[in-house]
């Protein structure tokens, strides 16, 4: 039988704090989860002024990116271009295996040993092209953040209607646990469960508990 609504008692949820700050993922209660989505739905208006700054900040980024590479290919000493590869990284058509390493060490030994001579000349090339790369590599996250900011709207409501479905699946009651509308005994402010395992066990498991170790000891001694 439902019973009504009531807050949940705060003695027995020491660590189980409801937040800020909101300090847990797939284990939670309605009442966090009810603090959690005003908290959000209040913020959600911001995404496109976020949305606009990573654009801002990427645009500046490709205006150095562009300084930076046009300088090692045209002012500096020798022509450097970046390394960067968007694309990832997949086996060819006719599949791939590891390369068998064959007996390189003479060979190995002799280009040390001149790279060793080279050393500051190749650290001044691999310096450059590092920071050609690495600029790259930060516009695209900062894209990305632009990205995901533009789908943050849509994209945390229908998430919110996921996790709220999961809270009225019974598979779920043990980690999304309704402290505010499943209390054992009814009525009395304690949860079902424990959304915090550093937290006392609630009444339900320890009668659970009791349960199973009674069953477990009658099939030990065959009584």
């Amino acid at each position: 039988m439902a019973t009504t609504p009531t807050t949940p008692a705060t003695s027995t949820r020491k660590y189980a704090y409801a937040g800020p700050p909101f300090n847990f993922l797939g284990h939670m209660s309605e009442s966090q989860y009810n603090k959690f989505q005003p908290w959000v739905n209040a913020r959600v208006s911001k995404f496109p002024s976020i949305q606009q700054f990573y654009q801002i900040r990427a645009a500046q980024l490709r205006k150095t990116s562009g300084a930076l590479e046009q300088f090692y290919k045209t002012l500096n000493d020798e022509v450097l271009t970046p390394t960067f590869v968007k694309t990832p990284w997949q086996p060819g058509m006719a599949g791939w295996f590891s390369y068998s390493y064959r007996n390189d060490q003479l060979p190995m030994v002799a280009m040390s040993n001149i790279k060793t001579y080279m050393k500051e000349q190749l650290l001044r090339q691999d310096e450059a092209v590092f920071q050609m790369n690495h600029i790259r590599n930060v516009i695209e996250k900062t894209e990305d953040k632009a990205q995901y900011a533009n789908e943050a709207t849509a994209g945390i409501q229908t998430l919110f209607t996921q996790i709220t479905s999961y809270f009225n699946k019974p598979e779920y009651q043990a980690v999304l646990v309704k402290d505010l509308s499943d209390q054992y005994p009814p009525g009395s402010g304690q949860a079902r469960y424990r959304v915090n395992q550093l937290d006392a066990p609630t009444q339900w498991e320890l009668e659970q508990n009791v349960r199973h170790n009674t069953v477990n000891q009658t099939n030990q001694t065959g009584i």
